[in-house]
């Protein structure tokens, strides 16, 4: 298992205070998949590790899911990496999916999905900040209407009044639940108006 994870054997005996970071990430990927399991779920795997380890721990994730024919669920606030290491993206707000799509699809339709694009800009597209404003609300007493819309910058009355139902986008297998989505032309980096 140490082989397989890329751990050199002399670190077998070691304590974890021994270990550096993305070396104790490598041992906790290799007791996960001590059980030869077919599901992996990975939430925030790479979430305290600096970004050239980062890489090199969403590398062997890679490698692992297609030598070992692994199903992968990614969990991470970073939708960018989320797509990378996604065939299909899920967004959720408040344990609710707001939108769903292939990770090769670009053009994010929720605006909650549009301010995660935001929140983690690419090296090779600019991209403003979306700032969420207005209060969070509570998980266990969600508020009435669309959950997200107390942080909304395009919320209004119907949002306040009923929880939208899925739309379909025009890429097959893309949907999200907005009564007022970002337009479809839109690329996931471009900003919006000022938040109400």
């Amino acid at each position: 298992m140490m082989a397989l994870v890329g751990l050199p054997r002399a670190l077998a005996d070691a304590l974890p205070g021994q270990l550096s970071g993305g070396q104790r990430q490598r041992v906790a990927i290799a007791r996960a998949l001590a059980l030869d399991p077919d599901l992996v779920v990975a939430d925030e795997p790479t979430s305290a590790l600096d970004v050239s380890v980062r890489a090199q721990i969403l590398n062997l994730l890679l490698d692992l899911k297609e030598r070992l024919g692994l199903a992968l669920v990614f969990v991470s606030h970073d939708i960018r990496t989320v797509r990378r290491m996604s065939d299909r993206v899920i967004t959720m707000y408040l344990g609710r999916i707001v939108e769903e799509s292939p990770a090769a699809e670009a053009a994010a339709r929720h605006p909650y999905t549009r301010a995660l694009f935001s929140a983690t800009p690419g090296l090779l597209t600019r991209a403003d900040p979306i700032p969420l404003t207005g209060p969070v609300p509570s998980a266990t007493r969600p508020p009435g209407g669309c959950p997200f819309r107390t942080r909304c910058w395009k919320a209004d009355e119907v949002c306040a009044d009923r929880m939208p139902g899925f739309s379909a986008a025009s890429v097959p297998g893309h949907r999200f639940r907005c009564h007022h989505p970002v337009e479809e032309d839109q690329p996931a980096d471009a900003h919006p108006r000022e938040p109400r």
